[in-house]
């Protein structure tokens, strides 16, 4: 005889199965992107190339606006052989802008000039879209941003091209100081594809020493890009470098693990570990030298970080990595054990 409790157990199992099956529901996907170069180490480029497995977009930094609107191209920017490479290594590429000045998106004329210089960059050079990223500006360039990256993304979309945007990191819509309150995550994350989110420098370079990546801090950013409307079109910033202070004072120096563990073999250091973030902490106090107090990212903090990041974030879209060049050989490793699915984007 089938019971009350069989019928309601049943209808749950097809309820369920139904859900699992719904074909609008998008596939799972985690996207790795890598900003390239990310730091002064000559050995990025060949990270880059050696992880292709496990890398599936680049940003290269390769402009800054220039005054009138029109992009100025970095040293090295639109390399052939590079974008040879990495097409045949089928990896998205979306160049980076870079700019600290907010001049390009105040003015309406200069801002229109701006975006056709984008755009037509873009078409010109075949790239797939392109990555913005605008950091440091003043409060009340919070609406005439948003308004950049809407008319930007509409004429990007168009033409079938991507747009990424960059933010800093903040736990609401505040944030901490003035450049986060600047970028309105609704606005930007509702225009754009993807956006990427600066989780690192918590403790920047002029501060005293501290940790770079707090795990807590990142759960929290997290959270707050959650209530934004989902968090399948964000990425979480991943450092793989450290910071070193000369006698524990700022300014900082920007670190590799190659450098920071051979001074710990030539000197036979111990290291710790910060409680906050997983990160070496290494002090070298050592006769005849200044001393200097080291935090450092490897494969253990970031696989600290991200093992419980993804259980609990299960719809995170990917992450986005600065530092290449120089990092913990086995950070690559842990990315191939951890992330939960492959890119489809």
């Amino acid at each position: 005889m089938i019971t009350r409790l069989s019928i309601i157990i049943f209808a749950l199992f097809l309820t369920f199965t139904a859900a699992a099956q719904e074909p609008d529901a998008p596939a799972p996907s985690f996207c790795v992107a890598v900003w390239y170069p990310s730091s002064e180490h000559p050995g990025g480029y060949d990270s880059l190339m050696d992880n292709l497995d496990v890398i599936d977009v680049v940003h290269p930094f390769w402009y800054n606006p220039a005054p009138d609107g029109g992009l100025l191209p970095t040293h090295g920017a639109e390399d052939p052989e590079k974008l040879a490479a990495w097409r045949e290594a089928d990896l998205i590429i979306l160049p980076s802008i870079f700019s600290g000045v907010s001049q390009v998106i105040m003015d309406e004329g200069i801002r229109e000039a701006h975006i056709a210089t984008i755009v037509e960059t873009v078409l010109r050079l075949e790239y797939d879209g392109i990555d913005i990223d605008y950091e440091g500006f003043a409060l009340n360039t919070r609406e005439p941003f948003s308004q950049f990256v809407e008319e930007l993304a509409e004429a990007l979309h168009a033409e079938g091209k991507l747009l990424y945007v960059t933010v800093h990191p903040k736990t609401d819509d505040a944030g901490a100081w003035e450049a986060t309150a600047a970028q309105d995550w609704t606005r930007i994350s509702a225009a754009a594809d993807v956006v990427n989110i600066m989780t690192y420098d918590y403790t920047s370079r002029n501060e005293p020493p501290g940790s770079i990546s707090p795990n807590a801090w990142v759960s929290d950013v997290l959270g707050y890009a959650g209530t934004i409307g989902g968090l399948r079109d964000f990425r979480v910033g991943l450092p793989f470098y450290g910071y070193g202070w000369t006698r524990g004072r700022p300014p900082a120096v920007a670190v590799t693990y190659e450098a920071v563990m051979r001074t710990v073999e030539t000197f036979e250091l111990e290291t710790t570990r910060d409680p906050a973030s997983g990160a070496i902490v290494v002090e070298l106090k050592q006769r005849g030298l200044p001393s200097r107090t080291v935090y450092l990212e490897d494969a253990e903090s970031l696989g600290n970080r991200l093992t419980p990041m993804i259980d609990l974030y299960t719809s995170l879209g990917g992450a986005a990595i600065w530092g290449l060049g120089g990092e913990d050989p086995a950070v690559w490793d842990v990315l191939r054990e951890l992330r939960p699915a492959q890119c489809e984007s």
